[in-house]
């Protein structure tokens, strides 16, 4: 297979096929058919990276795969990206997604809910808790307020930004207290899909 893949490629690099065919472990003379799942995935990689592709396209690239084969793949793919390749993957593993990823896209029933930046995400996106003695009051109509629950004298704000205003308005409502707390993409995703549905 990988003698039939390099003879279409005139730029094809044997220097990576000899790398990645040694760090994959890949049995040269085994038939594709009787590679395992793990080897399969990693064949595929080598003839995509040894062919210095621009752009990867890849589709749930960790299913079925044990976790020292999924870091080996999150490894190869950062170092891809690396050398300026454009990876882009579908995976409904967040923690993977969350790992790799400059930009994200969040399809909720094949409509695009979400594209954000995760640098963004991490700096911008809170969900701050705030709490009274009596009935929270019905405001924080600040820019970047996505979402506002009520829970008993609590209220819980998801923001994608000014969490400093939301806090200084808070305190302004006389908030007996204020719990400011970074969200993760899991988070977000929840956040996004459940505003969505609802």
């Amino acid at each position: 297979m990988i003698r039939f893949t390099r003879a279409f490629y005139a730029d094809w690099r044997t220097d990576v096929e000899r790398r990645l065919l040694a760090e994959y472990a890949l049995p040269p003379q085994r038939k594709v058919n009787a590679l395992s799942k793990g080897m399969r995935t990693k064949l595929a990689l080598l003839l995509a990276l040894a062919r210095r592709p621009e752009l990867l396209i890849l589709d749930e690239p960790s299913e079925g795969l044990d976790p020292v084969s999924i870091e080996e793949l999150l490894q190869a793919l950062i170092a891809a990206a690396a050398e300026e390749t454009t990876v882009f993957f579908s995976s409904h593993q967040i923690a993977e997604v969350e790992r790799i990823a400059d930009r994200v896209c969040m399809m909720d029933r094949g409509v695009l809910a979400a594209d954000l930046s995760l640098d963004h995400m991490r700096q911008q996106y809170r969900r701050i808790i705030v709490g009274f003695e009596a009935e929270p009051p019905s405001g924080f109509r600040i820019p970047g307020v996505e979402h506002v629950r009520i829970a008993a004298r609590q209220l819980e704000i998801f923001v994608t930004a000014n969490a400093d205003a939301v806090v200084a308005e808070a305190h302004r409502a006389r908030a007996v207290s204020v719990d400011v707390q970074p969200l993760g993409l899991r988070d977000v995703f929840l956040q996004t899909v459940q505003r969505e549905a609802s």
